[in-house]
C-alpha cells in the first residue's frame, strides 16, 4: 500500500507490469511461432515421407527397364515444387539403385536383389523469411529398400526360346531324360515314349512346365500325372529372350589378346580361384596332297588321281594364368573349359564355348546338390558359375592334349559318373537371324560317327601308312564323285581318324540351368526319320553326315572291321547323352557375376519387397556417393 500511494512506487510498478505483459507477449509469440515451425516441418517431413515412396517407385520402374545394372546407377536429380496459398516449397530428390550384397550367403553378386537409396531434403521455401536451414535442418529424409526380382529366368531350370532343333524338328523329351526344375518353353513341348529311364519309357518332370504352345506327344497317349509330378500350364504368355553379354564385355577380365580371332583357341583349366591356360593358333600350313590309287596300302593297281586340299594345324604355346574368382572372365575367341570352380566366377566366350571336360564347384561332392536340398548334401555359400556363349555350348567329343598329341575322351564314360557333370547356369546367346544352324544351343559334337581307316603297319613292315581313306577316294568330294556314305568325312571326328568312335556317352549330370536359343540335340538317333538323308549326303554345315550312323565297315584290303561303339558302361543305341538335370536353388537368389539378366520382360518384371527402412541421414549427406 505504501508502495501504491507513493507516485514513484505506483510508476515503477506501472513499469514491471509493462515488463511483465511484454515479456509474456514474446514468449507467446515464440511459443506460437516455435508450433507454427514444428507444424510446418511436420508437414514437411510428411511431404518428405511421400516423395520417398514416389523415389522408391521410381526405382523400381528403372530396375524393370534398365538390363546393364552392375556396380550401381544414379538416377538423376529430381526438383519438386509446392506451391500453396501461402507458401511455396522446393524438394530435391535423389536416388541410386545397387545390386544387392547377400552377405550371409558369401561374397556373391546378386543381380536378382537390388537395393533402392533415397535422398529428399527441402531445399527453400517462401514460408519463413529466415534461410531453412536455420530454423530446421531436419527437413529431410532417407530410406532404404532392398527388392528381389521376383521372376527372373535363373527361376527356370530349363528355358528354350524356340523348342524345335536347329534342322527345325521336333526335339523330345524321353525316357531317360528327368528334370528337377522349372521348365519353359515358348513353343509346343514334344515328349515321347522310349529309351528306357524308370518311367515305363516316358520322361519325368518333378518341376511345373510352362508351354506357350501346347505338350504333344510323338507316342501315345501319354500318363500326364506321371510326366508332369508338379503339373503343367499351356497357352501361357511367352517369355522375351532377350539376353546379352554387354555387362560381361565392360567388366569381365580378358582371358589372352582382347581382339577377336576365330582361328584362335584359349584351352583354360580351373584350378580353384585361379586359372591356368593354352593358346592354340588354327594357322594355314599350305597345300597338301594325296595320291589315290585302285589299292591302297600298299600302292598298287592303277593311279587315279591326286587329292589336294588346304592343311591346317593347331599350334599350341603356353598361355596367361591368373584369378579367376570373384568377377567374370571373357574369351574373345573359342574357349575349351574344365576345371574345379571356387568363389563366384563367370565364364564367357564371344564364339563357341566348348566343355572339355568336367565343370563343378570346389565346395560340392560330385552327386551333391549345391543347395542342399537333398539329404547328404549341404548348402554351398561360396561357390557359383556362370558358363555364357555368344554362340553356343558344346560339349567336347575328345581332343588331342597340346603337350603330348594323346588323344583324350574325358567326356565319354558309363551311365553312372561317365559323361559330363556341370555345376552351372547355362546360357547360349547366339541368334542366327534366320538362320536356324547359327542359333544359340546347348548340344554335344560329333552327332554322326563313322568309322575311319587308321594308321597301319602292315605285317613285315615297319612302315607307317597314314591317311588311308584319303589315298582311296575324291577329296574333297565333288557331285560326280562324292564321299561315301559309311566312312567318315575328313576331319569330320575331331580325333579323324578314328577306327571305333563312341555312340553313346553316359549322361549329362546338371546342378544347375540351362538357357539356349533354340532347342539343342543331346541324343540322335542313329537314322533321324524327321531329318532324313536318303542320298548319303556330305555336307556338314547343314547337319548331312553321310548313312546312318554306326555301322560297321569292313575293309577288304586290311580284312578288318571296322566299328562304332558305345563307351564302357553306355547302355543305348543311339548317339550321344541322356539327361539328369537338377535345378540349383541358389539361383533364386544368388547370381554369377556379371550373368546376362534374362529376365521375364513378356509379362513386365515384378519385384518383391524384402525391407524398406526409413532412416535419419546424417547433417552433412546432401548427396548419395
Amino acid at each position: 500500500m505504501k508502495i501504491l500511494s507513493n507516485q514513484n512506487g505506483n510508476i515503477s510498478m506501472a513499469m514491471m507490469q509493462v515488463v511483465f505483459t511484454l515479456l509474456a507477449s514474446s514468449s507467446m509469440a515464440f511459443i506460437a511461432y516455435s508450433d507454427t515451425l514444428t507444424t510446418v516441418n511436420d508437414c514437411n517431413m510428411m511431404q518428405v515421407f511421400n516423395f520417398l515412396r514416389s523415389e522408391a517407385g521410381r526405382g523400381e520402374t528403372i530396375l524393370e527397364n534398365y538390363d546393364a545394372l552392375h556396380e550401381g546407377f544414379y538416377l538423376p536429380e529430381k526438383i519438386a515444387t509446392i506451391i500453396t496459398s501461402n507458401s511455396k516449397s522446393t524438394y530435391s530428390m535423389q536416388s541410386r539403385l545397387m545390386n544387392g550384397d547377400i552377405s550371409q550367403y558369401g561374397n556373391i553378386n546378386g543381380l536378382n536383389k537390388f537395393y533402392i537409396l533415397s535422398l529428399v531434403y527441402l531445399k527453400n521455401s517462401s514460408e519463413f523469411t529466415t534461410p531453412v536451414s536455420m530454423l530446421n535442418t531436419s527437413v529431410k529424409g532417407f530410406s532404404e529398400k532392398a527388392v528381389r526380382r521376383g521372376n527372373s529366368i535363373l527361376n527356370y531350370q530349363y528355358f528354350t526360346d524356340t523348342d524345335r532343333t536347329t534342322n527345325d524338328t521336333n526335339n523330345y523329351f524321353w525316357g531317360p531324360d528327368v528334370m528337377y526344375g522349372k521348365v519353359h518353353s515358348n513353343t509346343d513341348i514334344w515328349i515321347k515314349q522310349g529309351g528306357g529311364g524308370n518311367n515305363n519309357g516316358w520322361p519325368t518332370f518333378y518341376g511345373t512346365v510352362y508351354t506357350a504352345g501346347q505338350i504333344q506327344s510323338f507316342s501315345s497317349s501319354p500318363p500326364y500325372s506321371n510326366v508332369f509330378r508338379n503339373g503343367y500350364f499351356e497357352h501361357v504368355n511367352q517369355l522375351d529372350f532377350n539376353p546379352t553379354a554387354d555387362l560381361i564385355r565392360a567388366h569381365g577380365t580378358a582371358i589372352g589378346s582382347t581382339a577377336y580371332d576365330p582361328n584362335r583357341i584359349m584351352f583354360v583349366e580351373v584350378n580353384g580361384g585361379s586359372y591356368s591356360s593354352w593358346i592354340g593358333q588354327v594357322i594355314n600350313a599350305g597345300p597338301d596332297t594325296a595320291d589315290v590309287w585302285t589299292q591302297y596300302p600298299p600302292r598298287g593297281g592303277t593311279y587315279l588321281f591326286r587329292n589336294r586340299w588346304t592343311k591346317y594345324d593347331t599350334l599350341w604355346t603356353a598361355g596367361p594364368c591368373g584369378v579367376s574368382s570373384g568377377h567374370s572372365n571373357i574369351s574373345y575367341s573359342k574357349l575349351w573349359l574344365r576345371g574345379r570352380f571356387q568363389g563366384a566366377q563367370t565364364w564367357c566366350s564371344v564364339d563357341t564355348l566348348y566343355l572339355n571336360d568336367d565343370c563343378y564347384l570346389a565346395g560340392t561332392m560330385l552327386g551333391s546338390c549345391p543347395d542342399g536340398s537333398v539329404s547328404g548334401s549341404s548348402l554351398n555359400r561360396t561357390d557359383i558359375l556362370g558358363l555364357v556363349s555368344e554362340k553356343s555350348i558344346i560339349i567336347q567329343y575328345g581332343y588331342r592334349d597340346p603337350q603330348d598329341s594323346t588323344r583324350y575322351k574325358p567326356n565319354c564314360g558309363n551311365d553312372s559318373y561317365g559323361g559330363i557333370w556341370i555345376y552351372a547356369a547355362l546360357c547360349a546367346l547366339g541368334d542366327g537371324q534366320g538362320n536356324s544352324h547359327r542359333d544359340g544351343v546347348f548340344s554335344f559334337e560329333y552327332q554322326h560317327p563313322h568309322p575311319s581307316v587308321p594308321a597301319v603297319r602292315l605285317p613285315g613292315s615297319s612302315y607307317v601308312w597314314r591317311n588311308i581313306d584319303l589315298h582311296r577316294r575324291k577329296y574333297p568330294q565333288t557331285p560326280s564323285s562324292p564321299w561315301p556314305g559309311n566312312i567318315d568325312y575328313p576331319w569330320y571326328n575331331p580325333l579323324w581318324p578314328e577306327a571305333s568312335p563312341t555312340l553313346e556317352r553316359g549322361y549329362i549330370h546338371l546342378y544347375g540351368s540351362v538357357y539356349q536359343r533354340r532347342s539343342g540335340y543331346v541324343h540322335r538317333e542313329l537314322s533321324d526319320p524327321e531329318y532324313p538323308n536318303p542320298g548319303q549326303i556330305w555336307s556338314v554345315p547343314i547337319d548331312f553326315c553321310g548313312g546312318p550312323a554306326g555301322n560297321s565297315y569292313y575293309d577288304t584290303v586290311l580284312d578288318m572291321t571296322f566299328s562304332c561303339e558305345n563307351a564302357p558302361g553306355a547302355t543305348g543305341s543311339g548317339v550321344g547323352y541322356k539327361r539328369d538335370f537338377h535345378y540349383d536353388n541358389r539361383f533364386n537368389y544368388m547370381t554369377p557375376p556379371d550373368f546376362p539378366e534374362v529376365h521375364v520382360a513378356g509379362n513386365g518384371d515384378t519385384y518383391e519387397m524384402q525391407s524398406w527402412h526409413f532412416k535419419k541421414p546424417p547433417r552433412s549427406l546432401t548427396v548419395l556417393d
